[in-house]
């Protein structure tokens, strides 16, 4: 009882915060490679409530690598390819449960998870937690990341139906977002 408590309440939190709820994206047979390609778009960073921040134009190339099981995705801020360069590989963990994780090619792996259309990763850089999300709908490859602090915003803990068991709840507040639209060129 213990660990399906757990486990709902992991997907009660998980489903707060699922930007592409609704519909199965496309992509999702054939991952990666019907994402491959050149991809143009533009970074938009936003400040709560609905401040934009910044607009930054980027560009994404995703393609498998001639050898071995990984896919080069690199992707270049502002037109600058030495200081806006990020030149990551996509690494195939295990297709069977939608494993994968992203090399940043200078000792930092993240781990990814590929669920219903969607490639997932959440990580913390300090005390900065991050969550990012990518996702192919028609011909717009969507990369939406939301950012929160790791220190909770607020505590409850409820009692009676519903209330998880009366274990404490932490909520976080966002502090942000940084949304990227590509179109394939």
């Amino acid at each position: 009882m213990t660990t399906f408590r757990s486990l709902a309440r992991g997907i009660v939190c998980a489903l707060a915060v699922i930007p592409f709820a609704s519909g199965r994206a496309e992509g999702q047979r054939g991952f990666p490679e019907a994402w491959a390609g050149q991809w143009t778009g533009t970074l938009t960073t936003y400040a709560p409530p609905d401040s934009v921040r910044n607009r930054v134009p980027v560009s994404l190339l995703i393609a498998r690598e001639p050898a071995g099981n990984a896919w080069t995705w690199r992707t270049i801020f502002n037109a600058d390819s030495v200081r806006g360069l990020r030149d990551y590989r996509l690494l195939v963990r295990d297709v069977s449960k939608g494993w994968y994780a992203t090399d940043e090619r200078n000792g930092v792996i993240l781990e990814d998870t590929f669920i219903d259309g969607v490639l997932i990763s959440v990580f913390q850089v300090g005390e900065q937690v991050l969550e990012n999300r990518m996702s192919l709908r028609g011909d717009t490859l969507t990369q939406d990341i939301i950012f929160w602090s790791s220190k909770p915003s607020a505590t409850s803990k409820g009692s009676g139906a519903n209330a998880e068991g009366g274990v404490p709840i932490t909520s976080h507040r966002i502090q942000g977002r940084q949304l990227m639209k590509f179109t394939r060129r």
